[in-house]
């Protein structure tokens, strides 16, 4: 379908409604990128993580495919799903995903969601009826794209979409977004654990996910994507004579290119589970 700026996109079907589950409520629901304040030096860590991540990505040969028939990619989207700070909100089509993501608790040590067996905490489902083609959100300019089709397994399996937000913009404030509220039950969240299949549906095998979380925790990043992050944001005032040094210095680890490269392995087994979904998609010798 075409979208804003006649812009090609894969999409999940249906357009709406859309969901979005949390197994608490917030006054306020912020992105990610708005949740703290970030320094200058943390600002370029994330930007540099972001373009790692796309040249990453783009060895994907189905991302290769995508291109090629002239159909963006969500590269920021595909990132907020690995783990990387954007202004994008996630959303999905899919009420039993939304219900997944209500019902559970994420462990950051293990990287893994349980089901929730609190009985005093209050979950909420969000409610947009209108989904994409939401009146307010194209008022305010608050972009919604799809990002499930977008090659990579977890957002496709989670019928991804996220709409993109404005500095310190609330979720809440975006217009034609309704609220289900909720009271915990051990029962019901390890039911809807169970129908997916306790998270092995929504969290397939991926490559990518090891790539962004070793790059993140090793801080470990290509002097070519830095260089290429400083050429495009002057405004972070870093003097490009000695930025490695400092950037040494504050605990990154720098490679003269970008790391965490699919392997041929990798790409060989992308590319065999692509063909089996999609015959015929791009030629098997490459």
């Amino acid at each position: 379908m075409t979208l804003y700026d006649n812009h090609v996109v894969a999409s999940p079907v249906p357009f709406n409604p859309l969901y979005r589950g949390q197994s608490c409520y917030y006054e306020k629901c912020l992105p990610s990128l708005y949740r703290k304040k970030w320094s200058p030096i943390q600002t370029l860590e994330r930007l540099v993580q972001i373009e790692d991540f796309k040249t990453i990505l783009n060895d994907n040969p189905e991302i290769q495919d995508t291109i090629r028939a002239d159909i963006a990619v969500n590269y920021d989207g595909l990132a907020q799903h690995y783990g990387i700070e954007t202004n994008i909100i996630d959303l999905t089509n899919s009420f039993g995903v939304a219900a997944f993501f209500a019902t559970s608790d994420y462990n950051s040590l293990t990287g893994c969601y349980y089901p929730v067996r609190e009985v005093i905490r209050k979950g909420v489902i969000y409610f947009l009826p209108t989904g994409i083609f939401n009146p307010a959100t194209m008022m305010n300019k608050n972009q919604i794209w799809p990002i499930g089709m977008e090659a990579l397994p977890r957002p496709g399996e989670q019928r991804g979409f996220g709409v993109y937000l404005k500095k310190d913009q609330d979720f809440h404030s975006i217009g034609d977004v309704h609220r289900f509220f909720f009271w915990h039950n051990e029962q019901a969240s390890i039911e809807c654990h169970r129908l997916m299949g306790f998270g092995t549906v929504l969290f397939p095998y991926d490559p990518m996910v090891e790539k962004v979380w070793c790059m993140r925790k090793y801080r470990i990043y290509g002097k070519d994507s830095i260089n290429k992050v400083l050429k495009k944001h002057p405004e972070l005032g870093f003097n490009t004579f000695n930025v490695f040094k400092e950037l040494i210095h504050a605990g990154w680890h720098i490679e003269n290119s970008t790391p965490f490269r699919y392997t041929k392995e990798e790409l060989r087994f992308i590319t065999d589970r692509y063909h089996k979904m999609y015959p015929g998609s791009f030629p098997v010798g490459k």
